[in-house]
């Protein structure tokens, strides 16, 4: 059975101008379009705004936000358990509105046991991992940890009603004061405790700007799955978390492993050769996340409830993952070639001479960025389709393949620029072999699907 949202744009007789009426009358199209402009204005600001806080803070101050920054990504998976990516499956509208109380409960205790924690023996367990450089910082994780959970929270109830406007003006808003605050701070002071504490404000400032949102826009978006939206019986709490246990179970361990693999390099290199190796590696995840956040995010956000729809409605979804990944490949292809043509020469371009280095990193880890983002659609299915159990032990083994590589390149080769390329070339293999499982997954799903119904 072909998907109707595209098949629509290629009637016959309708010509190209009916093709591509056709084509934006398609809601997945409308909302794919009405994101990415959100992620384009918010993009657009953070590359005008960029390069003034590199001139302004340096890579040094760079590094020790950036080896900050990397820490909470690591932490967050275990925030709220992943929950929070449940709310846009449940077909049930009580139910999805018992995942937002059980994310928050999970979110608030999870970040209380933490800040005991770093509280007793943060400072310690700090100096025995060779990241002193973040000890004055270690209260304001707990802090970060649960604004990024009432961000994910909030961006899921809106991705379930298909609120993408909301979410598009609010990305731009949030780029723009967001940068600013760290820009304006920098002049007053340009000190790596003025830029971390600065920066720990992101989800705060992102979260408040789509909770404000919606207590001004109190209507709600269409939700053609709930036929029934309150009819059901209400789950309590523990039901609900007996009922998506694959999130904790699954889901959170492999969200936890791949940030940890994905990061981890930037600890290893502020452990191993200092701050400004650190820098330079954590602007190239941040100017290569771009692209990512520009259109793969954006993408990933329709694709996921599309993808969740299908499945309820019994429709096959690889032909969707196959136009998905060739559709991000095209996108994707130019700003990523550019890198890895010119990266050195750019990086002096944009940030100064003081960041050329950070363009010799660019140039590999471009490589292994655009394999990543290609895969975008192929990564949401991944809930969508129950892989958790699957993927839980792929990124084990992926998160052991990057590991190896990055440790290889600090302490056997002991050059910053191998532990670059180690990495690079490790991502590269994990992302083709996760396009290729969740393809041949999602043929397994449908196949399974139609015996069962013969």
């Amino acid at each position: 059975m072909a998907d109707p949202e595209f098949t629509a744009a290629g009637l016959p007789g309708t010509g190209w101008r009916g093709a591509v009426g056709q084509l934006w009358r398609a809601r997945l199209v409308r909302n794919i379009v009405t994101t990415i402009s959100g992620s384009a204005g918010a993009q657009a600001i953070n590359l005008a705004l960029i390069p003034l806080i590199m001139r302004i803070y340096g890579p040094e101050a760079f590094g020790v936000v950036g080896t900050f920054q990397s820490l909470t990504i690591i932490l967050i998976p275990w925030c709220a358990l992943t929950y929070p990516m449940a709310i846009v499956l449940p077909q049930n509208e009580r139910d999805a509105r018992g995942l937002i109380r059980l994310s928050l409960w999970v979110a608030a205790l999870i970040c209380g046991i933490t800040a005991l924690l770093l509280y007793l023996w943060g400072a310690q367990v700090s100096g025995a991992l060779g990241i002193d450089l973040l000890i004055p910082y270690l209260m304001l994780l707990p802090i970060v940890m649960f604004s990024s959970a009432v961000l994910e929270i909030t961006q899921q109830w809106l991705y379930r009603n298909q609120r993408f406007s909301l979410t598009a003006r609010a990305a731009t808003l949030h780029a723009l004061l967001y940068n600013a605050t760290r820009s304006v701070a920098g002049l007053i002071q340009s000190t790596a405790p003025v830029l971390v504490v600065t920066s720990a404000l992101y989800y705060v400032i992102h979260s408040g700007l789509l909770l404000i949102g919606i207590r001004l826009q109190r209507e709600p978006g269409p939700a053609p799955r709930e036929a029934q939206p309150l009819s059901q019986p209400r789950k309590d709490l523990l039901q609900l978390a007996a009922e998506y246990r694959d999130f904790p179970l699954f889901r959170a361990p492999q969200v936890l492993i791949n940030a940890l693999s994905v990061h981890m390099p930037t600890l290893v290199l502020a452990s191993a050769f200092g701050a400004i190796p650190a820098g330079f590696f954590a602007l190239c995840l941040q100017v290569l996340a771009m692209p990512s956040n520009f259109i793969g995010r954006a993408v990933g956000s329709v694709y996921y409830p599309r993808i969740t729809h299908a499945i309820h409605a019994r429709e096959p979804v690889a032909g969707l993952l196959v136009r998905g990944v060739a559709g991000m490949s095209l996108a994707g292809m130019l700003p990523f070639a550019a890198l890895v043509i010119a990266g050195p020469w750019l990086f002096n371009l944009a940030f100064g001479g003081q960041w050329q280095t950070a363009g010799e990193y660019a140039r590999w880890l471009a490589i292994s960025e655009f394999a990543g983002f290609i895969g975008g659609p192929c990564l949401v299915a991944i809930p969508a389709l129950s892989l958790q159990k699957i993927f839980l032990v792929f990124e084990i083994v992926s998160t052991s393949l990057r590991i190896a590589a990055v440790l290889v390149g600090a302490f056997v080769f002991k050059d910053p620029l191998v532990v670059v390329m180690a990495f690079a070339a490790a991502n590269v293999l994990i992302n083709v072999s996760m396009i290729v499982i969740v393809l041949f997954e999602g043929r397994r799903w449908y196949r399974r699907l139609a015996l069962a119904s013969s």
